[in-house]
């Protein structure tokens, strides 16, 4: 686990400067619609002006958008066997019946000891790294009706030893995930522009176009857009697929 983290964060930096440049060159692609819009030119014309720009513009993003789509397969493996060992870690044993086994006497002798020194029993498990043993004195701690007399220790101490690194890291492999879908929406996006039905209805004057020039913003990541057209999601899949 220790090494995955710095792996991550290469494949997340690559993963959002991709999706920039994909975001780029689909809003110049725009542009050069909106500009075919302003000519006042015949449905058939616009249609087929309109399609050269499509096909340019996915040709021109196509290797970026398949290297995001590797990276965020690369993300999600990442990320099944980052729960697996987790999962792994919480426990006392692989056999189920041994780890039912240790669990039942760890918690035996947790009993026994006062409420203000579980909290040291977590940090020494912390440390040894035995973090099923850890889980187990936390859980302990959380039963006991004293607690509230250690609150602010208790979460001091919780806070500073809590493992975050796995958290962050399931964080960035959203992120990269996440950013692969959003290239695939910006695509659309286009496809949607260049549609023949645009063709006799403009969606919309170039002067209330979104400002393109604002900087790539990470946290759009986090927003889910409205679900494509389904002959839109056709079309960029073989778009991408040679």
């Amino acid at each position: 686990m220790a090494t995955m983290l710095p792996k991550v964060l290469e494949i997340e930096r690559h993963q959002l400067a991709d999706y920039a440049r994909v975001d780029y060159a689909i809003a110049q692609g725009e542009d050069e619609v909106a500009g075919l819009e302003e000519l006042c030119l015949g449905p058939n014309e616009l249609r087929r002006e309109a399609s050269v720009v499509r096909d340019r513009t996915v040709l021109a993003v196509r290797e970026v958008r398949n290297n995001m789509a590797k990276r965020a397969i690369t993300a999600k493996n990442m990320q099944g066997s980052l729960v697996e060992s987790l999962r792994q870690r919480s426990r006392f044993a692989v056999a189920d019946t041994v780890d039912a086994s240790l669990r039942a006497r760890c918690f035996a002798s947790l009993e026994r000891v006062p409420t203000l020194a579980l909290i040291c029993h977590f940090i020494d498990a912390i440390k040894a790294g035995d973090f099923a043993r850890a889980e187990s004195v936390r859980f302990e701690f959380q039963t006991r009706e004293d607690r509230h007399e250690y609150a602010v220790t208790s979460r001091a101490i919780f806070a500073q030893f809590a493992p975050s690194e796995p958290a962050d890291i399931l964080k960035r492999i959203a992120k990269i995930c996440r950013a692969a879908e959003m290239a695939d929406t910006r695509v659309v996006d286009l496809f949607r522009r260049c549609d023949p039905i645009f063709a006799f209805h403009r969606v919309e004057p170039a002067d209330r176009r979104p400002d393109r020039s604002r900087a790539f913003d990470t946290s759009l990541l986090g927003t889910r857009p409205d679900p494509p057209r389904e002959h839109a999601i056709v079309s960029v899949r073989s778009a991408f697929a040679a």
